[in-house]
Formats: C-alpha cells, structure tokens, sequence
C-alpha cells in the first residue's frame, strides 16, 4: 500500500480526533495535560466545517465566536457528520497560538504564534521557529492522547460519553 493509499484509508481518523477535541475540551473546560510539560487550554473558536463521509455529503460550516456551542454544528454532529476542519485557540501559560486545522490530513494552516519577545532579527527567527515546534508538539501530544483512547479498551466507552454528551443538549 502505498502512501497515498494509506492517507486515503486512515483520513477518518483526523476528523474522528477533531470530533473527540470539541467533545474533550467541552467536557474538561479546555484543559488537557500533555506529559510533564505545563498543561494546555483548547478550544474551538472562530469557524467549523462539519462533513460526512463520502464524496459530495453535504457539509455545514459555522463561523460564530465559539462555533462549538451553536445549534447547526450540534444538529450537523448529531446528524453523524465529523468534524471536517477547525479553527483551535491553544493557551499554554501567557502564551497563545490559533491555528487552522484540516480533519483529512491534520494539516496546519494560517498559524498565529504568540507575540516576539526577541527584538534581534535573527534572533526572531529562532523564536518563531521554536514557537511553531512548540504548536507542532502539543498537536502531535493531542494526538496521542486520542489514539491511546481510540486503539485502547475504553473507546467503545468513550464513543458512548461522546453520544450521552451529544444528546444532553438536545431540546426536549
């Protein structure tokens, strides 16, 4: 199998952990713990785009300040579509970095890093560069955080809290 090949097999799984972000980051307040490194804040902001599986399924975008709490993206969830992409707001300590985020590739796109605090050029690019490893580390900790829950004995518990949590706000 080629790389493509494999790319094209394992695509759900990235917008199965952009789903299960939003759902975490409801359920902890945004608060998750990468290892020994400070812990992290996320949450959805901005926009979302939610798909489902399939060529030519029908997609539902919302741009709204938290797009996560509004009555579409919770419809579109329930309607059994993943998240397809995601604007993330990630607070470590006083830093922040607000990156776009593709569910298919986990590609990263239009990344805000948080504010220089070097004032030498080349010194900046050294900061910038350490900054963007810095959101690459904590998206690939995330990473991991979910498929040691998605490849261990509880997913089947976890899809379940996802479902209870989902319907929760459901009117009556």
């Amino acid at each position: 199998m080629d790389l493509v090949d494999r790319l094209a097999s394992t695509g759900f799984l990235g917008r199965e952990f952009l789903t299960w972000l939003w759902y975490r980051s409801d359920l902890q307040e945004g608060l998750f713990a990468l290892g020994d490194a400070a812990p992290i804040e996320l949450f959805l902001t901005d926009r979302i785009a939610l798909a489902a599986a399939g060529q030519g399924a029908e997609k539902v975008s919302v741009k709204a300040e938290d797009p996560g709490l509004t009555p579409e993206a919770r419809v579109a969830l329930r309607q059994g579509k993943k998240v397809e992409k995601a604007c993330i707001r990630i607070v470590r300590g006083q830093r922040e970095w607000v990156a776009n985020v593709a569910g298919d590739s986990l590609a990263v796109a239009g990344a805000k890093i948080p504010v220089l605090l070097t004032r030498e050029e080349d010194e900046k690019l050294r900061e910038r560069l350490a900054l963007i490893d810095e959101l690459d580390g904590m998206l690939s900790g995330l990473f991991r955080l979910f498929l040691d829950v998605r490849v261990g004995p509880g997913w089947q518990a976890e899809r379940a809290a996802m479902q209870a949590w989902l319907e929760a706000d459901r009117p009556a």
